[in-house]
């Protein structure tokens, strides 16, 4: 894993976890370390080990929305399969062009879907059902989705600011979102098995295990509360958080 030391990969193991399923984006905290601390980039074999992990997670946490998935012809099913068309479509594209994300793009980025995401708990009605979902709504979604490959955007934080938009609960509209995260990092992992020599690559594996195992245990409770917690209180905290940070990295420059 590239020079990182076991406490090094525990600190950002947790930043995945905790970040990936909360509207404040997982890839902007992960690389963050590397520009302002300069630590050694974490490694295929740490994203694919981190990434299992947080699949593991929502299907185990979410299991009875992902049995109903089982079935080809349910409806959420087929909801979650719009809603990914557009990044799966998009993002190798994007992918392709190789770009730098610095701190400042993050920052703006931050700032920027913060406020997107203030907006849409004010314009939103917040009270649809997942049920209730059509697939023009679903398919939108996914377009939302799309801006997470923008490093401090969020994937949680677009899919989530899309469903608010079109009017879904502040708990159908996180919910939504984690089911989201299983097909789009299916496809994440798919990716990165294609890009990389894999089988070519040295393996730490008490490095791996480590990334993996904490990963999972804080991905699974961080679902539980997020979902319990937006239910309770919604999004504030985090739309502070994300313009406090915004704030920070500007004044880091």
């Amino acid at each position: 894993m590239d020079e990182l030391n076991y406490i090094q990969i525990l600190i950002l193991s947790i930043l995945q976890a905790v970040t990936e399923f909360l509207p404040i984006s997982s890839s902007a905290h992960l690389l963050l370390p590397s520009k302002i601390l300069g630590w050694a980039d974490q490694g295929i074999f740490f994203d694919i080990s981190v990434h299992f992990a947080s699949l593991a997670a929502v299907i185990i946490y979410l299991r009875e929305d992902v049995l109903k998935l089982s079935f080809l012809n349910s409806r959420l099913f087929f909801m979650l399969c719009l809603a990914t068309i557009p990044i799966v479509v998009i993002a190798p594209i994007i992918a392709s062009y190789e770009p730098r994300w610095t701190i400042f793009t993050i920052a703006i980025s931050n700032i920027l879907f913060a406020l997107l995401l203030y907006a849409s708990t004010l314009i939103g009605s917040q009270a649809k059902q997942i049920r209730e979902m059509s697939s023009n709504e679903a398919f939108l979604i996914g377009i939302w989705q799309v801006f997470s490959i923008i490093s401090g955007a969020s994937r949680s934080g677009t899919a989530i600011t899309g469903a608010l938009f079109l009017g879904f609960s502040r708990e159908e509209a996180a919910r939504f979102a984690i089911l989201l995260s299983i097909p789009t990092i299916l496809g994440a992992l798919v990716f990165s098995f294609g890009k990389n020599a894999i089988l070519t690559t040295d393996v730490d594996i008490l490095a791996t295990f480590i990334a993996f195992l904490t990963t999972f245990i804080i991905s699974y409770f961080t679902i539980d509360w997020f979902i319990k917690f937006v239910r309770k209180v919604g999004f504030g905290i985090f739309i502070v958080y994300r313009l406090c940070l915004g704030v920070l990295l500007l004044c880091l420059m």
